[in-house]
């Protein structure tokens, strides 16, 4: 015999979280046994088949090729039987309805019980596989976390590095270009000397003594004496009267 359920307009813990939008509890178990999609988000349309599996319309819809309708016959998407089924909602018959009442070890049917059961065994199995499943991703995560950082630290070795690169090829090329300079200025000062020694054989194929005597000026300028001086101390040259011979 079902119980009496409380109307929304009563005060009690269903109607506050139907008011609310929020799925009621004793619906969390209700599932599609082929995508565990809950029947608590109102997503979709929700069948229960003659085999005694709960089915989503999208489910049915794909292993029947077409949308179903009331009591149709189709292939379930769990045990790939050809059944009928009645959608889940108010409109079910008790015997039916029975089978998600939210207090089945109330009612003398232990079928209920059994149902709800394998149900609930079904939804954990598949609750625990996806908690595997989120649990493996957390730790892929962490994995690829730990790599990156050791990349960017990589990363980071490799800019510090290409700067100092940077910074050393900047002061190589400064230094070369120093060093050509240097090259091109001592080229340019042997160049000019070499000009300058032509310059002055020519001068002196040309003039003749005049090169040697301003030479002379030029050295005895540089020595602080004038060539009269020296002329003097030429011809004051005495010579000593050498009396060892007869003529």
């Amino acid at each position: 015999m079902s119980k009496s359920r409380p109307r929304r307009d009563e005060a009690g813990p269903c109607s506050s979280g139907a008011a609310m939008g929020e799925p009621e509890a004793h619906k969390l178990w209700i599932h599609c046994n082929c995508c565990c999609e809950l029947f608590a988000t109102k997503k979709s349309v929700f069948f229960l088949l003659a085999c005694h599996h709960v089915s989503c319309e999208r489910c049915i819809k794909v292993a029947a090729g077409r949308t179903p309708s009331d009591a149709p016959i189709f292939g379930c998407p769990t045990c790939k039987q050809s059944v009928r089924g009645r959608q889940v909602n108010n409109a079910m018959p008790n015997n039916f309805k029975h089978l998600f009442h939210p207090e089945p070890y109330g009612l003398t049917n232990d079928f209920v019980e059994k149902f709800q059961r394998g149900n609930h065994r079904h939804f954990d199995k598949h609750k625990e596989k996806k908690e595997n499943e989120i649990d493996k991703l957390y730790t892929d995560i962490d994995l690829v976390k730990s790599v990156c950082q050791k990349r960017f630290l990589e990363l980071q070795m490799i800019r510090m590095e290409r700067k100092r690169m940077v910074q050393r090829s900047r002061q190589l090329k400064v230094q070369v270009a120093n060093e050509k300079a240097q090259k091109q200025r001592i080229s340019q000062a042997k160049k000019n000397s070499t000009f300058f020694a032509q310059e002055s054989v020519l001068r002196c194929a040309r003039g003749g003594g005049t090169s040697q005597v301003s030479t002379r000026q030029r050295s005895w300028k540089e020595s602080g004496r004038s060539p009269s001086a020296k002329r003097r101390k030429v011809t004051s040259f005495i010579h000593q009267p050498n009396n060892s011979f007869n003529l």
